[in-house]
């Protein structure tokens, strides 16, 4: 049985991914939903992001889902491979340009993936990212596509923003499906190979695997970056110090989605992690819903405010650093609050086994 994606949950990069994983069988929710993660390195007044603690390409043993990306030189040829892909896999992601997508008219340009599905021998473009912004209110959208008309969203240029080009390449976490923005291979895509190594096996097993990563100590990327308290510093510290400039802008994306990924924490504590390990898991919920979704919101919101004055000259209103530091506190209690709950018999716990 498939699981409804929810986009308003996701990024366009989650999304698209949570569709393929789920015409693979794989339960977007106990991978996308079980890990929460927010890794940042900062370099001078621009930060690089990272949401997952396991790269979304699968690492083998806590779940399988091999990427590969392809290219084509012209939108015929892409076409054709995109529809070839989407029928031999059930679902294929376009690496396109949200400018270029007629859907999504009116939205900056900016990289943008979603999913092509085939069923019952029929395409469909099944993008269900949801978003508003000051260009309006986008996604979701579903609908019959030919495969001559798919070659031509794929086009994959190279985002002008830094921040984009990032987000592109960091979007898996950090796995690499290969190289983006090739001059030579122009229309992008992502289609699943082989698989390699153990199966995913039970959605229950997949979500008790990713939330004992999630729980352990955070494994970096790399050397220079920072995980729990210590990243959303790093992010108030450049609101603090670049907060008059348009470097506030880039940032706000980064916040949302971390945003999103802890509401949809929150929703599989609520139902997944409850069926799996009993009311401590709803009892985290209901702590992650009472004290910390509320400040994500509320960082979000300002920030998004202060991207607006900066944009139309004026200068950012004070708080949204503040409120990114107390933030981190919570990032670092959640982790051993999790702990507590998947090992509540341990006698040295120093909070209470409803995860309140």
């Amino acid at each position: 049985m498939r699981t409804q994606v929810r986009g308003d949950l996701l990024s366009c990069y989650t999304a698209a991914v949570a569709v393929l994983m789920e015409t693979r069988g794989l339960s977007h929710r106990a991978v996308l939903g079980g890990q929460l993660f927010l890794a940042v390195r900062r370099e001078g007044t621009r930060c690089e992001v990272v949401h997952q603690h396991t790269p979304l390409t699968g690492d083998g043993d806590t779940f399988a889902l091999p990427l590969v990306r392809r290219g084509a030189a012209d939108a015929e040829e892409a076409g054709r491979a995109v529809a070839a892909a989407a029928r031999r896999d059930g679902a294929v992601i376009v690496t396109g340009c949200a400018g270029r997508l007629p859907w999504l008219a009116g939205a900056a340009p900016a990289p943008h993936w979603f999913a092509v599905t085939c069923r019952a021998g029929e395409l469909e473009i099944d993008d269900v990212f949801t978003w508003s912004d000051d260009q309006g209110d986008f996604g979701p959208y579903r609908a019959p596509v030919r495969a001559r008309d798919l070659g031509p969203f794929a086009a994959c240029p190279l985002p002008p923003e830094p921040a984009h080009r990032a987000r592109e390449r960091l979007a898996l976490g950090s796995g690499d499906a290969g190289p983006a923005h090739r001059l030579d291979l122009p229309y992008q895509w992502l289609e699943p190979a082989p698989a390699a190594g153990p199966g995913a096996g039970s959605g229950a097993g997949v979500l008790s695997r990713m939330l004992g990563t999630t729980a352990a100590a955070p494994s970096l990327p790399r050397p220079g970056w920072l995980t729990g308290g210590a990243a959303t510093a790093a992010l108030a510290d450049l609101l603090e110090e670049a907060g008059r400039t348009p470097e506030v802008l880039a940032v706000q994306s980064d916040l949302w989605v971390a945003a999103r990924g802890r509401a949809l924490f929150r929703e599989v504590l609520r139902d997944e992690a409850t069926a799996l390990l009993g009311p401590a898991a709803a009892g985290l919920g209901d702590w992650l819903e009472e004290q910390v979704l509320p400040r994500w919101t509320g960082v979000v919101r300002a920030v998004r405010y202060n991207a607006l004055r900066v944009r139309r000259g004026h200068p950012p209103q004070r708080g949204m650093a503040r409120e990114l530091r107390r933030l981190g506190a919570l990032e670092d209690e959640l982790p051993e609050r999790l702990r507590n709950v998947l090992a509540p018999a341990a006698p040295d716990r120093g909070h209470p086994t409803s995860g309140r």
